[in-house]
């Protein structure tokens, strides 16, 4: 069975509403996880601490971290990570009970979160910036996954009239495949420079940006304008097409600051490419989310349905 479609024993678990608040609780947490670790990268505080899991000694309350500005980013983000490893804990013991989909998402979140712990530490040890980079894109994947445990907890998840059936579903679950891919190695390339200055990423990166947006226009707008009779999908699709208008607005801005580095002011200058990366985040875990939701409520449309249905479309 495929992680994410629910089985007929399944339709009538309803997860608890403590389930679905811990579960919006985690995810919003980790969106300021994300800002704040881009942060870091922009004022290179990674290193404002050479130790780990403490800093200089200390996991709550190193003595003078908030009179510094590296040490302020780099010991708040690291707290935020705590808070955000206990969130996750809890959230997976709660969806165990649950089973299916929703303890695999659960569990899966907070693997994904103690992945992105280590890394985070064993960056830190080998003072490594390849390993910071793939630290900043691991964040965006676990956080995709816990946009997947709020739609797997979510009511419209069990909304038994939000099946549809056609013939292009198979090719718009690849269409959402396709940007799926295609949204990661944007981050991949965002990444690259923003850890190591590369022209080559910044090319590709401006290049991809149209891409994505190409494709996850052509996805928002497939579903919006098909897919209507079923809510959830809706609801995600038109979320999936604000993003897109706030990511190019952002995107925008990200290059005036930090490859034209125009001068808007010290706060703006690590807020504007935060924000970018808490969008691109948002992005992904909407994209996440409508292809495990094309999963469970869309189905094709097998070889005698589709006869019938050309036979009935000539006889009409």
């Amino acid at each position: 069975m495929i992680a994410g479609v629910a089985t007929s024993s399944e339709l009538n678990r309803d997860p608890t509403r403590f389930v679905r608040t811990l579960a919006i609780i985690t995810t919003c947490a980790l969106l300021p996880l994300v800002v704040v670790g881009t942060g870091v990268t922009t004022k290179h505080a990674g290193m404002a601490f050479p130790d780990w899991p403490t800093s200089n000694g200390s996991i709550v309350n190193p003595e003078g971290w908030t009179q510094n500005e590296k040490t302020l980013f780099e010991h708040g983000h690291r707290l935020l990570g705590w808070a955000v490893g206990i969130l996750a804990l809890t959230q997976a013991w709660a969806c165990f009970k649950h089973g299916g989909g929703l303890r695999f998402f659960g569990f899966a979140t907070l693997i994904a979160i103690i992945i992105q712990g280590v890394l985070g530490g064993v960056r830190v040890k080998l003072d490594s910036r390849f390993l910071a980079m793939i630290h900043g894109i691991w964040a965006q994947v676990c956080f995709a996954l816990a946009c997947a445990v709020i739609l797997r907890s979510s009511m419209g998840w069990t909304d038994m009239h939000s099946f549809i059936q056609g013939r292009g579903i198979p090719f718009f679950r690849k269409l959402i495949a396709v940007g799926l891919v295609a949204a990661f190695l944007q981050l991949v390339f965002g990444a690259a420079y923003r850890h190591f200055g590369s022209t080559h990423a910044l090319i590709s990166h401006l290049l991809g940006a149209a891409v994505v947006i190409g494709l996850l226009g052509w996805i928002s707008m497939w579903v919006i304008e098909q897919y209507a009779g079923s809510p959830l999908l809706l609801r995600l699709g038109r979320w999936l097409a604000a993003l897109i208008g706030l990511q190019l607005m952002l995107g925008g801005f990200a290059f005036l600051v930090v490859v034209m580095e125009a001068d808007l002011g010290t706060t703006l200058r690590w807020l504007v490419p935060a924000g970018h990366a808490a969008v691109g985040a948002l992005l992904f875990g909407c994209l996440t989310s409508l292809y495990f939701g094309a999963l469970r409520f869309l189905s094709a449309l097998d070889s005698s349905e589709q006869k019938i249905e050309a036979v009935s479309a000539g006889a009409s």
